[in-house]
């Protein structure tokens, strides 16, 4: 069995002196005889005794942790986020906490009374539901990519609508006119965004829209991709909410004898580093992970300096590759 560490009061124990003693010594907070300092110290040598990062920090009234609420861990989107966010850390005193909510607001609900008592001074949302009063009973402040949701909480908003009226018009320009969509019900404002811009391209276009809804997984893309064709058997373009569908749909029209793009036409959204290793290579609409990331760091690190956050206005743009084929070419 692996030896208990040893705690704060059984080197008080040894030096003959009180906890608060011990931890004043080491944090060097107020006087001492050097009597008691020699006490303390060779009791913390002969035990082996290490105080923890945390506990220090919150002796100094500082925990330096820094809460994310995210998804989940898995997802090829957030974690490149979370690591550019994490990297912007590594030069600061402040180290990230991060937590998934699994698509759940229960399970986002317990996340933040878990954030709560790590003693986090700042939280960034990464795509989560929770809104309102659990997060001003946290009593810290809050970053947030993606989503507005509360008056005093610093968001990252990138323009999901337009950029989805953008690659819908890039479908109707290569000569198609029966493009599906496939949305979720799962995703947050981002999600809901990229629908309304493909129903305002199509409308405009006087076309008919063509919609079902998937789980933002491969899975989901798969199992979207058999309702859609059974519904809209004569679709020669869908235009995914995120990548990972349109991978998944990429399988189902494999599975169905579709080729893509002779037959099919694909677009997706985020450009996780698999679209460009598909086959064909997925044409999909990039969102600047890495800038994503060091950008909500920056505002973080700006509010716990008592500033006042530089949201960037970041882009959205469309990469062409070669998923999507002209019509009549």
């Amino acid at each position: 069995m692996t030896k208990a560490q040893p705690t704060i009061e059984e080197v008080a124990r040894r030096a003959g002196v009180s906890p608060a003693t011990v931890s004043r010594v080491l944090n060097g907070t107020a006087r001492v005889s050097r009597e008691k300092v020699r006490a303390v110290l060779e009791a913390v040598e002969a035990l082996g005794y290490t105080p923890s990062p945390l506990a220090r920090n919150l002796a100094r009234g500082r925990s330096y942790a820094l809460g994310i609420l995210l998804p989940d861990f898995e997802s090829p989107f957030y974690g490149p986020i979370l690591q550019a966010l994490a990297h912007r850390l590594e030069a600061t005193p402040f180290r990230p906490v991060a937590v998934p909510g699994h698509w759940s607001l229960a399970r986002e609900l317990e996340a933040l009374d878990f954030l709560k008592a790590q003693r986090v001074e700042v939280l960034v949302l990464l795509g989560a539901t929770v809104d309102g009063a659990p997060l001003e009973a946290l009593g810290v402040p809050v970053v947030a990519f993606g989503e507005r949701v509360g008056e005093r909480v610093y968001s990252l908003v990138l323009d999901n609508r337009e950029a989805a009226y953008r690659a819908t018009l890039y479908l109707i320009a290569k000569g198609h006119t029966r493009i599906a969509h496939i949305s979720s019900h799962r995703g947050h404002t981002d999600i809901r965004e990229r629908l309304l811009g493909y129903r305002r391209a199509m409308r405009e276009a006087g076309l008919e829209a063509r919609v079902v809804y998937g789980d933002l997984t491969e899975a989901g893309g798969y199992r979207a991709g058999k309702e859609l064709f059974t519904r809209f058997p004569d679709t020669t373009a869908v235009f995914a909410a995120n990548d990972q569908t349109a991978i998944g749909l990429r399988v189902f029209l494999y599975e169905k004898g579709l080729s893509v793009p002779e037959e099919v036409s694909l677009v997706g959204f985020d450009d996780i580093p698999l679209a460009a290793y598909q086959v064909p290579p997925l044409t999909t609409v990039r969102q600047p992970v890495r800038a994503i990331g060091e950008a909500l760091a920056e505002a973080a690190l700006a509010v716990l300096e008592g500033q006042e956050p530089v949201l960037p206005r970041l882009e959205l743009s469309l990469v062409e590759r070669r998923s999507v084929g002209e019509v009549g070419a």
